[in-house]
């Protein structure tokens, strides 16, 4: 159930949204998606918008995929995420923006929110990015105004919008996204198969580029080794899954250029994932890692601070 806030409508487009999300998905994969048998968006004797669904089989793992699921069934694991991820790839659509039920009852691409502001429907990856980041520029400049560092950080990060977009994927198609999927949003069962896909509030046709970045095959920079090295090797293994589906279907890089599982881990996807996946607060924290990945291991924050700084004087 969704409280009833301040703006009902917002509310409402989110909810329709979802529901229409999961029942295209549903008719169109084999992804384990909650059946939808109701739902109220106006006010009724709750007092809140909800949508009722099928109750699925599973447990929530208790950590990151890579943590949780043993040595033993890591193959087994990505090869089922592979697939899913592979087959919300194929559901691609001519702009980006949630998806919902036309007044004919068609599936249609309507407006969405990107930075907090409601935008109508985009054309291209690079408007996607462009916009993002001008909402995040803006959020940090009005909390930190006049602090140099933050907006060093700000405008680098806003500069790096050339580093996330691949010419052959500007114009689309653009695939449906699970923005939050992640191991709170995956049931498993007693031998850690995929027995469901959850929380698909978060659902909107996006980039490809931002479409291959997913928040498990990111490990925290200051987290320990082992912890970096598990994370890594998972994604790996899935990369290898998921280029196997993508010969199965027939699919050559030489066809679309990069492909989706070569996308995946990629350091594109890891700008990506700093300047679209990461609140404003971590901005100077973000900067100074994606720094090394658009302009070389030698670039070094400092400098580039120096430069900002003469070139605002």
């Amino acid at each position: 159930m969704l409280p009833q806030e301040e703006n009902d409508e917002d509310v409402t487009t989110r909810l329709l949204s979802e529901i229409a999300s999961m029942n295209f998905i549903r008719s169109k994969t084999t992804i384990p998606v909650p059946r939808v048998f109701g739902h109220s968006v106006r006010k009724n004797d709750f007092g809140y918008s909800y949508i009722l669904m099928k109750a699925l089989p599973g447990t929530v793992l208790n950590h990151r995929v890579a943590l949780s699921i043993p040595a033993t069934h890591k193959k087994k694991f990505a090869a089922q995420l592979a697939r899913y991820i592979y087959e919300l790839s194929t559901l691609r659509f001519s702009r980006i923006g949630f998806l919902s039920y036309s007044e004919s009852d068609e599936f249609e691409i309507c407006p969405f929110q990107i930075s907090g502001s409601w935008v109508k429907p985009l054309s291209t990856s690079l408007e996607y990015f462009y916009l993002f980041r001008k909402g995040q520029t803006r959020e940090i400049r009005e909390g930190h105004k006049g602090e140099a560092d933050w907006e060093a950080a700000a405008w680098f990060l806003e500069t790096s919008l050339t580093s996330m977009v691949t010419e052959e994927h500007i114009y689309g198609p653009f695939p449906l996204c699970h923005l939050d999927l992640h191991f709170n949003n995956m049931l498993v069962d007693e031998d850690f198969n995929i027995t469901a896909v959850l929380h698909w509030s978060n659902i909107q046709t996006v980039p490809m580029e931002r479409f291959a970045v997913n928040p498990e095959f990111v490990a925290p920079p200051a987290a320990p080794q082992e912890y970096k090295q598990a994370v890594f090797e998972f994604r790996d293994i899935f990369v290898d899954e998921l280029a196997i589906i993508e010969r199965e279907n027939g699919e050559s890089p030489d066809d679309k250029g990069m492909p989706l599982s070569r996308l995946f881990g990629s350091p594109l996807s890891e700008v990506v994932f700093r300047c679209t996946c990461s609140p404003a607060r971590r901005a100077i924290f973000d900067a100074q890692l994606t720094l090394p990945l658009t302009y070389g291991r030698d670039a070094k924050w400092g400098d580039f601070k120096k430069f900002f700084n003469e070139r605002s004087a």
